[in-house]
Parts: C-alpha cells; sequence; structure tokens
C-alpha cells in the first residue's frame, strides 16, 4: 500500500518537473522571436505557473511528511510483526509446554513419593545416628572402663611384684637368720659333744680304775646338757667289758 502511495507520488513529481521543463524550453524559444513577437504578452501563464510551483512545493512536502510518516510506520509495522512473531513463538512454547504438562505433573508426583519416601528414610537415618551415638559413649564408657581395668591389674601386678620382693627377701633373710642358727646349733651341739666325750672318756677310765664318784655336783655345762648320772651302766655291763677288754 504504501509503495503503491510512493509511485503515485513520484509520478506526480515527473510531471511536475517535465511541465515546468516545458515551460523552460517555450521561454527559450520566445526568446529568439524577432522583433515583431516582443510585442506579445509574456507574463502571460505565470500565475498559472506560480500556482503550479506552490502547488508542487506544498505536494513536495506533504510527499516528505508522508514519507517520514510512511518510514515511520514501516518501523512500527516491523516492530510489531517481531513483536507479533515474537509472541506466536512464545504462545507455540506455551502450547508445547502445556502438551507436556501431563509429564511435568506425572513427574511432580513421582517427586512428591519420593520426597515423602527419603523423608522416611531421614527418619530412618536420624535413628540409627543417635543409636551411633549412643554406642559411641557406650563404647567410650567401655574404653574408660578398659582403662581402668589396666592401670588396676598394673597397678596390682606392681604391688604383687614388690609384694613377691618383699617375700623374697624376707625369705632370704630368714634363710640366712636360720643359717646362722643352725650354724650356731651345730657348733654348741659339737661343743657338747666334745664335752660329754670327754666326761664320757673320763667316766670310763675312772670306771675302769673303779673310782667312779656318784655324788659329784655337775658343771654348768653338764647341767645344760645330759648328765653322766641319767647313764645307766649297771644293767648290761658285759658288753662294756668285752669293748674294754678287746686289743687295741
Amino acid at each position: 500500500m504504501f509503495e503503491s502511495l510512493r509511485k503515485n507520488i513520484q509520478s506526480v513529481q515527473d510531471g511536475i518537473t517535465a511541465g515546468l521543463q516545458r515551460l523552460s524550453v517555450g521561454e527559450q524559444k520566445a526568446s529568439t522571436v524577432s522583433p515583431s513577437e516582443s510585442q506579445m504578452n509574456l507574463a502571460a501563464g505565470s500565475d498559472l505557473l506560480q500556482m503550479y510551483q506552490t502547488q508542487w512545493a506544498t505536494m513536495h512536502h506533504l510527499a516528505e511528511q508522508n514519507t517520514a510518516a510512511a518510514q515511520d510506520l514501516d518501523g512500527d509495522i516491523t516492530q510489531l510483526a517481531d513483536e507479533c512473531e515474537c509472541q506466536h513463538s512464545q504462545m507455540a512454547e506455551i502450547h508445547s509446554l502445556l502438551a507436556h504438562l501431563p509429564n511435568i505433573m506425572a513427574q511432580l508426583h513421582s517427586m512428591l513419593a519420593t520426597i515423602g519416601s527419603m523423608r522416611g528414610l531421614f527418619e530412618e537415618v536420624e535413628g540409627g545416628l543417635l543409636t551411633l551415638e549412643d554406642l559411641d559413649e557406650e563404647l567410650t564408657l567401655q574404653e574408660h572402663i578398659l582403662d581402668l581395668r589396666l592401670s588396676l591389674a598394673l597397678s596390682r601386678e606392681k604391688n604383687t611384684h614388690k609384694l613377691n620382693s618383699l617375700n623374697n627377701e624376707l625369705r632370704d633373710d630368714h634363710q640366712a637368720k636360720m643359717i646362722v642358727l643352725e650354724t650356731k646349733k651345730e657348733t654348741e651341739r659339737k661343743e657338747r659333744e666334745k664335752v660329754f666325750s670327754e666326761k664320757f672318756s673320763e667316766d670310763i677310765k675312772n670306771y675302769k680304775e673303779g673310782q667312779i664318784k656318784t655324788d659329784r655336783t655337775p658343771s654348768s655345762e653338764e647341767g645344760a646338757g645330759l648328765r653322766l648320772e641319767e647313764v645307766d651302766l649297771e644293767q648290761d655291763s658285759s658288753e662294756l667289758d668285752e669293748f674294754l677288754n678287746e686289743p687295741a
């Protein structure tokens, strides 16, 4: 539509331009007329030409305004067409999304069911974590108890070792004292045996000589051991006589 209007305006402009060219050619021809023709009215048609020029200028101005308006309108139409195309593509996309809406709703319900199951799993995991915390506390307590038992066992073993060392020391001391005591007793016994042997030899000698004294007072050493009077020599003297009479 605007293209046809533009063509019409262009044809009007071309017609006006051609008329002006014809008028200028007529004026040139009039200037070459002979002096007899110079008496003609040269101002004839100037008003008509002025009117045509004024109309042409007005039409040219209107044509420029129409061209600018047509360009603005063309830009608006182009922008409107782009907006319509964009809205059409958006409507197509919305239609496509609406076509996938049942699938989206099904996926949404599936996601809600998954969220519900995950909530149950989260509760189970939370319960498991609480149980794990209780087990951790119990294991920590058991480790503490084991440490205390180990410390007690080490202390008991240490005390037992000290007690055994003390027992060994006391036993060694007791054995040493017993050895000293046994040695002392053995020495005393040997001394007594020596004294008894000497007394016995003296008594035997006196017996042989018939000078046994039965009423002598025992010494302190004899009082501590066996008395010679306690030896019964009257019971069987034949064996003693045989022993004494044997040749040396």
